[in-house]
């Protein structure tokens, strides 16, 4: 049983602290593949995106230019060449050592360690605080408009300071309480034995309890209900959180754990309770158009729900009142699993073993043979939620006019899924995925779309910097720049020579490995395939209109005797499907 101690020691921060390094590395590295390509100012990361935060981080390691190269050896695992996040961790472990070693009186090193010291007695002394996060407005939609109101979602930022000791006293308490909840809330939970692996839950394993339920019942239909809260996050209640954490903390077998522990934990929860609320931190910067300027946000807006507040009872009036936990923030999903296990073990104690019931959040998902079994279930679910004083997207029941009229709506009251028509839907969604009644899976289209945009913004990006002024890369190789970041966001950082074997990290082919090669997803796969090689094809159109002065790209009707893109080995169809059955019921 580890103690607080065991997660704030030296070795842990300064884990932490090179993770943290590293993952500013990568988006440097994104930065600086468009910096090479112009002079202008406003694309030299190194004047506008530091942060005091960022800074400090770079403070406490040597300059980039100083890490030391992964040695030979150390480049494959397995057999399998690692990825770029984990050579770029072992180039900075070795860094590191070499420093210790060779110049321990290097100046970053005292400022590393000092910093560390001051992590640990800001967990254990007992008279740090955590300061107010800077809130980050993050546009809803995926474009600014000009002629109406942005909605934005508040991000928060903490300190690099706030950052780690919340982060360690998450990853404390996560394991504390992780015990008394129920397995099938998935999200924020710390590791444990699913189908023989240790392993912290996802996304992918709810849906494959879906499969596996629905392989129970494989003749009939079934009812689902869904549920999805309106902010969540801004609208909890902190007297609410602080009893309920309270309750935990008084649990049998908590007597286990040091009592300093808990108390160091329980003050630290209490700073970042302290350090927020969406009504005071955040409703305020509605007025202040300057605050939304700052991120080139015009109209900017942070939507809130204060009327159905007031009308569902919860609050006479809202200006006095504490709600809202900082999204970002470490502690945030904790403390959703903290709020809503009580509704949890409410659905549990129908002991109905029949009822599926999953939650991944905030969102949440019922199933059952029976409707009216079904129903019953959500109604316990929807008045727990009213006595927590929370409010939900008003749930809407069958019949759907439009496939479009089903997808659209956040919250369902019971519905049929199975194969007939009218009353229900063959396909159920639930953590970017649908699933169909005969077992198949796609991908949400929501996710698709965002997906098929994120492409657009990348060679958008870059055809800017072909019409800048100060551009100084030649066409051809900026081409190849909008290549590789295409096919290293979708598939990975894989290669000719090892595209059958290389696994897909980072990328978005792994956040969907779940996917069968059913008529559904191929379509879908070769959707994003056809999107991308659209872009890159107008792309070259583009390059050949203007004159390329740069041999190493062809023109559309030439063929390269080193093409940048070799197709279907990179392809989303290819790697998301290789060596997948359909897993149809």
């Amino acid at each position: 049983m580890l103690t607080l101690k065991d997660y704030s020691s030296e070795k842990n921060i300064l884990d932490m602290l090179c993770r943290l390094r590293v993952k500013l590395a990568h988006r440097r590295n994104k930065d600086h593949l468009i910096h090479l390509h112009t002079k202008s100012k406003k694309h030299n990361y190194h004047i506008s995106s530091n942060t005091r935060s960022t800074e400090l981080l770079t403070s406490l390691f040597p300059p980039r230019k100083q890490w030391k190269s992964v040695i030979e050896r150390k480049r494959m695992k397995n057999g399998v060449p690692r990825s770029s996040t984990e050579k770029t961790m072992l180039s900075l472990q070795a860094t590191l050592k070499f420093f210790r070693n060779v110049q321990p009186s290097a100046p970053f090193l005292g400022r590393l360690d000092t910093f560390i010291k001051e992590v640990q007695d800001g967990i254990h002394g007992g008279s740090y605080k955590i300061g107010a996060p800077k809130i980050i407005p993050k546009l809803k939609e995926d474009k600014a408009s000009l002629t109406k109101s942005n909605i934005c979602r508040p991000i928060a930022s903490f300190g690099l300071k706030d950052k780690l000791i919340l982060s360690i006293v998450n990853r404390y308490l996560t394991e504390v309480l992780d015990p008394f909840f129920i397995d099938h809330s998935f999200a924020f939970r710390s590791k444990r034995m699913i189908k023989g692996k240790l392993i912290c839950p996802t996304h992918h394993e709810p849906v494959e309890e879906i499969l596996d339920y629905r392989k129970r019942f494989e003749e009939g239909n079934l009812y689902v209900a869904e549920c999805d809260m309106m902010k969540f996050f801004d609208t909890v209640n902190h007297t609410l959180i602080k009893k309920i954490f309270s309750q935990l903390f008084n649990r049998k077998g908590m007597g286990n754990h040091s009592p300093k522990d808990l108390a160091d934990a329980k003050r630290i929860l209490n700073d970042y309770l302290e350090s927020y609320t969406f009504n005071k931190s955040v409703l305020p910067l509605n007025h202040k158009q300057a605050h939304f300027d700052k991120f080139h946000i015009p109209k900017g807006e942070y939507a809130w729900v204060g009327k159905e507040l007031i009308a569902n009872g919860h609050y006479k009036r809202l200006s006095s009142a504490k709600i809202g936990i900082p999204q970002g923030g470490a502690l945030s999903g904790l403390i959703a699993n903290a709020v809503l296990h009580s509704i949890d073990k409410k659905i549990s104690s129908l002991q109905d073993g029949n009822l599926l019931y999953l939650r991944f959040c905030d969102d949440m998902l019922i199933i059952h043979p029976h409707r009216e079994k079904c129903q019953q279930a959500f109604q316990l679910y929807l008045s727990g939620l009213q006595s927590k004083k929370l409010i939900v997207h008003d749930p809407v029941a069958a019949p759907y006019d439009t496939a479009k009229k089903f997808w659209s709506e956040k919250s369902k009251s019971c519905y049929r899924w199975g194969n007939e028509s009218g009353m229900g839907s063959p396909w159920i969604g639930f953590v970017g995925y649908e699933v169909h009644y005969q077992g198949h899976i796609r991908v949400r289209k929501s996710s698709l779309l965002k997906e098929m945009k994120k492409q657009f913004r990348v060679v958008g990006d870059l055809k800017k910097i072909l019409k800048d002024p100060h551009c100084r890369s030649g066409k051809g190789s900026i081409y190849e720049s909008v290549a590789s970041r295409l096919i290293g966001m979708s598939v990975g950082r894989i290669n000719l020579w090892n595209y059958q074997q290389i696994p897909n990290e980072m990328c978005w082919v792994s956040g969907y490995k779940l996917l069968t090669d059913n008529k559904y997803s191929r379509i879908q796969l070769k959707r994003l395939d056809s999107s991308r090689n659209r872009l890159l094809l107008k792309l070259r159109l583009m390059i050949s209109k203007m004159g390329s002065d740069d041999s190493s790209i062809s023109k559309p009707n030439q063929r390269s005797s080193e093409p940048i893109y070799y197709g279907f080995p990179f392809s989303y169809y290819y790697q998301a499907l290789k060596n997948k059955p359909d897993r149809g019921i």
